[in-house]
């Protein structure tokens, strides 16, 4: 055994040495990271608080909620689609409704829209009240009334335009000469008064007058309630023709009949 030489140089280290040499050399960075501690996941959750923001808000930021202004969250989270039915119409709050009359689509084709206007129409005016009767129309529905109404019923009276004109002359003549007959001053009998007016001659005609009563409805009282053949004259069923004069100024009234 003195004769062996053992040059260093030339050694080959075991495999167990070498095997511990790698595990050395793998385990050193390890322990650096862990005394300086730069932990990898701490890094976000840093960057985020030097940002300023609250480490709650941080948190939940990782947790997926989005961070910055509420208004831009409000924002981006609006839905933009279409507005639900039957609420498009609304105005907002604080504004009033428009005046503006609404489209509606139009069967014309697309891009096309129909105008809706709402027009509100006046209603009907009233019609004018219908003129008052003239107190000698009163007196010719009060006479008819009367003849339907008799004891023997006849039938109505219609106004004749000679026996009208005959009346009236009279009536009048009565006021201005201030005389109350059915003889005028000259002498001219009632029956020669309606000849003269064109009526033709006939067997049978009469005459009822009266002044001062202001209503066709007073001379009408007067007349009925007369003993002396005035109201006999206006239910006499052989008459079938009439004329009515009044003069206003000397409330003075003529009826002359004739068959």
């Amino acid at each position: 055994m003195g004769n062996v030489r053992i040059v260093p140089g030339n050694r080959r280290p075991s495999p167990g040495l070498l095997l511990l040499a790698l595990v050395l050399v793998c385990a050193a960075p390890l322990g650096v990271a862990a005394a300086t501690g730069l932990d990898d996941d701490r890094a976000p959750a840093d960057q985020l608080e030097t940002a300023g923001d609250d480490p709650q808000q941080a948190a939940a930021t990782r947790a997926g909620d989005s961070g910055g202004d509420s208004g831009q969250v409000t924002t981006a989270s609006e839905n933009r689609g279409p507005p639900p039915t039957g609420i498009a119409d609304i105005p907002p709050p604080g504004r009033a409704p428009s005046t503006t009359a609404g489209t509606t689509p139009s069967d014309a084709g697309p891009g096309t829209t129909t105008t809706t206007t709402t027009t509100t129409t006046a209603p009907p005016a009233s019609p004018a009240p219908a003129p008052a009767a003239s107190p000698v129309d009163q007196v010719l529905l009060l006479v008819n009334d009367a003849r339907a109404h008799a004891a023997t019923p006849c039938g109505p009276l219609q106004l004749d335009p000679r026996l009208m004109a005959a009346a009236q002359a009279h009536s009048d003549d009565m006021a201005a000469r201030n005389f109350f007959d059915h003889t005028n001053p000259d002498g001219v009998t009632f029956s020669q008064r309606i000849l003269a007016a064109g009526y033709p001659q006939v067997a049978l005609v009469a005459e009822n007058i009266a002044r001062g009563q202001r209503s066709a409805s007073q001379v009408m009282q007067a007349w009925m309630g007369s003993t002396t053949g005035h109201r006999e004259a206006i239910e006499n069923c052989a008459f079938n023709f009439i004329g009515i004069g009044l003069n206003r100024t000397a409330w003075t009234w003529t009826q002359d009949f004739a068959a």
